[in-house]
C-alpha cells in the first residue's frame, strides 16, 4: 500500500466532498464531524506512514463508517488491491459491521469479497453432528447455512442452545475428516485466505494469526492484509492475554495419560509402563488436592472480604512433588517415543505429553510467567500461565518491525488527563504501543458523542451509602435505593452488577415485593438475545445483569430510561492484576483505577444509544460522593460524559418528570 501525496489529496476529497456530503446525505443518512475528522486522521497516518493511530470515538458519533468509507475508498485506489482486516470484541459489532460493510459497497458500487470471520466454536461439525442425527437432518442444515454457521440455524435446529455444545467445531481434524470436502468451516477457511478481501472477526482469531505468523506457521487470514482495524480496543489486551494462557487440569493430563496409554499397549514392556502411569495418576491426584484444599480457603477468605473471583493465587507448592512428577512423565515420554509407532498422530502425542512436562517443570521454574488457578462453574479446578510482560508480545505481534498499520478505537479508552497522550497512557502502555519511535504513532484527540447528554441525561450518587464492604448494610440500603429509583421511572430499569451474589440477592428481594413490572434475569447460559427481548418488548420491565450486559448490548429508546450502576466496578485483586500493581509506581491509580473506568464507562454507555434516547443513571456507590471526597472522585466525574450530576432524590424525581415525562 504506498500512496502520494497527490494520491491522498485526491482520496480525501472523495472520501469527505463526494462520499460523506454529498453521496451518504443524499442517502438520508446523517454525516458527522468527527466521522469527517477520523476518516481525515486515517488517511494522514497513511500519507505519513505511521503504525499506529489512536482514535476514541464516543457513542453516537458515527464511528464504523468513520473508518470504513476511507478504508474502502484507499483500497478501492490501490493499484494492486489489498486486504482489511477488521477485528472486534463482540458478534453483535461484527454483524453489525458486515451489514454495514454491504450497504457502502452497494451504494458506492464496489464489489468485494466479504468474510465474517468468527471462532470455529461458531459453526456446525458434520463429524459430531453425524454421531446423533440422520444424514436427512444434517443435509437440511447444510442447505440452510452455506458455512454451518449457529446464528443461521437458530430456527432450524430444535433445542440448539442445549445440543449445540454436542455438535459445534472442537477440535478439528482438517483432512483427517472424512467430512472434509463438505466442512462449511473449512470453505470458510479458504475464503478468509482469498485476497483484496474485507474480513470481520474477533480478536481471538486476530491474535491466533498474528502468533501462527511470528512463529512462521501458516496464518489463518490471508497474506495480502495491508491494514488492520482493532474496534473494541480497550479489551484486546485481555483478549491476548486469554488466547495466549496455557490450561491444564486434571481430567486434560489424564486424557494425555490415557492416549499414551493406548499407543504403550502395543509395546514389549507394557507391564512396567502401565505401573509408571498410575504412579504418575496417583501423584496428579494429589497435587489437585492440594490445589483443592488451597482454593477453599481462599474461597472462605474471599467470601469475609466480599469478593468473587474465579481467579486464584497459586499456594506454596511442594517442590518435590513436582519434582518427582516432572520426573515420571519424563520416563514415560521416553518409553513412548521408544515404541516408534507409525500411526497418525503419534508426533502429536509426542508433543502434547512434552507440553505437560514443561508446563509442570516451569510452575517451580520459570519467573517470567503468571500461574494461577482458575475454578469453573462445575467447581473444576485449572491451572493456568501466561508470560508477564504482555505488552511485548503485543508490540511484537502488531507494531515492531514492518508490520502493516494498525487502528485502535472504542469508545472507552481514553482517561483523564491533560495531554492526549496522558489520555491515552493506559492503553499505550498495556499494548505495548510505548516501544514505537514518536514519528510512527498518531494520537486522536479523543471525540466526544454528540448526543445531548446536557438536556437528555442526569447521573445521580445517592451521598450516604455505606461502603460496599459492609456487604449486608450496602445491600440493604443500595436495594432502597433502587426501589425508589424503579418507582420513578415505572420499571424501564436495567441495573448492572459486578457480583452474581449481589444480582441474587436483589432479584429475590424486588421478586417478593411483587412490583407491577416484570423483573428479568439474565440467563445462566452464554446467550442473552431472548431476555435481551423479552426486556425491549414489555417497556415498564426491569432487567438484572451482569456480565456481556456491561458492554455491546444495544437497546435503544424507552425500555431503557433507568440505568443503575449498584457499585463502581473495581476488579477484583487476582495475580494478574497484582503482577501489572507490582511493575507500577501507583497500582491503584495505574492499573485499578483505569480498570474500573473502562467498565464503567462502558456500562453507563448502554443508557444513550441514539439522538432522542433520554434518561437517568445512578451510580450506587457513595465513594465518588462530595461527602466522602475520595482523590479519585474528580478523576472519575471528568471521564464521564453527564453534564448534570446530582446527590439529591428531588432532583431526579424532577428530572423524571420534566424532561422523561413520566
Amino acid at each position: 500500500m504506498y500512496y502520494t501525496k497527490e494520491d491522498i489529496d485526491n482520496i480525501g476529497f472523495e472520501v469527505i466532498e463526494k462520499i460523506f456530503k454529498r453521496k451518504l446525505t443524499s442517502l438520508g443518512l446523517s454525516i458527522r464531524e468527527p466521522q469527517l475528522e477520523m476518516a481525515n486522521e486515517i488517511l494522514e497516518m497513511v500519507r505519513g506512514r505511521k503504525n499506529c493511530l489512536v482514535v476514541e470515538a464516543g457513542v453516537g458519533t458515527g464511528k464504523s463508517f468513520g473508518y470504513l468509507v476511507p478504508l474502502l475508498a484507499l483500497q478501492n485506489h490501490d493499484r494492486f488491491g489489498f486486504s482489511i482486516i477488521i477485528s472486534t470484541g463482540t458478534i453483535s459489532l461484527q454483524e453489525q459491521l458486515i451489514k454495514d460493510i454491504k450497504f457502502l459497497l452497494e451504494k458506492l458500487q464496489l464489489q468485494k469479497n466479504v468474510v465474517l470471520a468468527k471462532g470455529k466454536t461458531h459453526f456446525l461439525c458434520l463429524d459430531r453432528a453425524a454421531k446423533t442425527y440422520s444424514n436427512k437432518e444434517i443435509s437440511d442444515w447444510i442447505d440452510y447455512s452455506k458455512y454451518g454457521d449457529r446464528a443461521e440455524l437458530e430456527t432450524v435446529i430444535p433445542d440448539i442452545d442445549n445440543k449445540w455444545g454436542n455438535i459445534n467445531i472442537q477440535n478439528c481434524k482438517f483432512r483427517n475428516c472424512e467430512y472434509f470436502e463438505q466442512c462449511g468451516y473449512i470453505s470458510l477457511r479458504e475464503n478468509m485466505k482469498k485476497s483484496k478481501s474485507i474480513i470481520v472477526t474477533n480478536h481471538d482469531q486476530l491474535i491466533a494469526n498474528a502468533k501462527n505468523i511470528a512463529n512462521h506457521r501458516h496464518p489463518i487470514f490471508t497474506t495480502d492484509t495491508e491494514i488492520i482495524v482493532v474496534d473494541e480496543a480497550h479489551n484486546l489486551e485481555e483478549k491476548s492475554r486469554n488466547a495466549l494462557t496455557e490450561t491444564w487440569s486434571k481430567n486434560k493430563i489424564n486424557e494425555v495419560l490415557k492416549i499414551v496409554d493406548n499407543f504403550l499397549r502395543r509395546s514389549g514392556d507394557y507391564e512396567g509402563t502401565k505401573k509408571r502411569k498410575i504412579k504418575i495418576e496417583n501423584l496428579t491426584e494429589k497435587f489437585f488436592r492440594m490445589l483443592e484444599s488451597h482454593c477453599e480457603r481462599e474461597i472462605r477468605k474471599n467470601e469475609k472480604m466480599g469478593y468473587e473471583t474465579q481467579r486464584l493465587s497459586l499456594p506454596h507448592l511442594d517442590e518435590t512433588l513436582l519434582k518427582e512428577l516432572v520426573k515420571e512423565l519424563k520416563s514415560y515420554n521416553i518409553s513412548l517415543q521408544l515404541s516408534e509407532s507409525s500411526i497418525n498422530d503419534y508426533e502429536n502425542v509426542i508433543d502434547s505429553i512434552e507440553d505437560l512436562i514443561n508446563f509442570i517443570d516451569s510452575i517451580s521454574s520459570d519467573d517470567n510467567k503468571i500461574f494461577w488457578i482458575e475454578i469453573t462453574n462445575s467447581k473444576r479446578i485449572l491451572i493456568n500461565s501466561v508470560q508477564k510482560e504482555m505488552n511485548k508480545i503485543i508490540y511484537n505481534y502488531f507494531f515492531s518491525g514492518e508490520k502493516v498499520p494498525v487502528i485502535l478505537t472504542s469508545a472507552t479508552i481514553s482517561q483523564s488527563g491533560e495531554s492526549v497522550f496522558d489520555q491515552y497512557d493506559y492503553l499505550i502502555s498495556s499494548l505495548g504501543i510505548d516501544f514505537l519511535k514518536y514519528n510512527q504513532l498518531a494520537l486522536s484527540k479523543p471525540k466526544l458523542s454528540p448526543f445531548n447528554y446536557k438536556e437528555n441525561a442526569l447521573l445521580y450518587i445517592p451521598p450516604k451509602l455505606p461502603h460496599p464492604k459492609d456487604t449486608d448494610n450496602f445491600r440493604k440500603k443500595a436495594l432502597s435505593e433502587i426501589i425508589n429509583l424503579v418507582r420513578l421511572t415505572e420499571g424501564r430499569t436495567m441495573i448492572l452488577f459486578t457480583s452474581k451474589n449481589d444480582m441474587l440477592y436483589v432479584y429475590s428481594e424486588l421478586k417478593g415485593l411483587n412490583l407491577p413490572w416484570k423483573v428479568f434475569i439474565q440467563n445462566t447460559g452464554s446467550s442473552q438475545e431472548s431476555i435481551k427481548q423479552e426486556f425491549i418488548e414489555d417497556e415498564n420491565s426491569i432487567l438484572l445483569s451482569t456480565g456481556t450486559f456491561w458492554e455491546g448490548i444495544d437497546i435503544p429508546g424507552t425500555s431503557l430510561s433507568n440505568l443503575i450502576i449498584f457499585k463502581l466496578p473495581f476488579p477484583v485483586p487476582d495475580p494478574i492484576l497484582e503482577y501489572k500493581k507490582s511493575v507500577s509506581e501507583d497500582g491503584f491509580l495505574e492499573v485499578y483505577l483505569p480498570e474500573m473506568l473502562i467498565k464503567l464507562r462502558q456500562g453507563l454507555g448502554r443508557l444513550i444509544r441514539k439522538e432522542t434516547d433520554k434518561g437517568i443513571a445512578a451510580i450506587l456507590d457513595s465513594r465518588i460522593s462530595e461527602d466522602q471526597n475520595k482523590s479519585y472522585r474528580t478523576i472519575v466525574l471528568s471521564s464521564l460524559p453527564f453534564s448534570q450530576v446530582t446527590e439529591s432524590f428531588q432532583e431526579v424525581s424532577d428530572f423524571v418528570k420534566d424532561c422523561l415525562k413520566l
